[in-house]
């Protein structure tokens, strides 16, 4: 029983050492970072509207204060003196208006094909971003779970074998192995790749 609970004990250390030790604090730091990311993301879609709608009021503005303006200065230029504006005026504007809409609707046009632009590439962005946190945020559940049940296996083989069996003391032990093998190995490494340049 004593031969069986050692050799439990080293194949339960020699497994648990594999693993990075996580606090389970991470679970939740990594929920926040996450929700941050998510609300950031948010916010960057919020400015970015209102960036674009700012500009087309900019625009509006342009097309009402000065290029309207300038049009129908330069359609002025054009008339006749014999003309008389008020009867013409009607059929004036008629002619004025669709060349000021064109303007305004190609200008706003650019805006909205630069604006879905910029927000295909935020969305596409956070796609990615988001699947490499979902899988953290797996990984990170995983190796706490592991941790917890490291935990509770190491609490099992200490009170199955008491004061028997120093756990801590066979843990030690067998990372010391590991790195002194790991360290063996990348040595053993160095010649093969030695022997195989020559």
């Amino acid at each position: 029983m004593k031969k069986q609970t050692i050799i439990i004990t080293f194949i339960s250390s020699f497994l648990m050492l594999s693993c990075a030790t996580i606090p389970s604090s991470t679970v939740t730091l990594t929920q926040e970072v996450i929700k941050e990311a998510d609300e950031m993301h948010q916010l960057n879609i919020v400015l970015v509207n209102q960036l674009f709608e700012e500009r087309k009021q900019v625009i509006n503005s342009f097309i009402t204060n000065q290029y309207t303006p300038a049009i129908i200065a330069n359609y002025e230029k054009l008339l006749p003196d014999s003309l008389d504006y008020k009867k013409q005026l009607p059929k004036i504007m008629k002619s004025i208006i669709p060349v000021i809409n064109r303007k305004k609707d190609s200008l706003q046009d650019v805006l909205s094909t630069q604006q879905q632009q910029i927000i295909t590439g935020l969305n596409a962005n956070y796609l990615t971003y988001s699947k490499a946190s979902t899988s953290l945020q797996n990984l990170i559940n995983s190796a706490v779970k592991l941790k917890t049940a490291e935990s509770d296996a190491l609490s099992s083989i200490q009170s199955l074998t008491g004061d028997s069996v120093d756990v801590k003391k066979v843990e030690n032990s067998i990372d010391s192995l590991l790195i002194k093998a790991g360290s063996g190995m990348e040595k053993l490494l160095e010649v093969g790749n030695t022997l195989n340049l020559n």
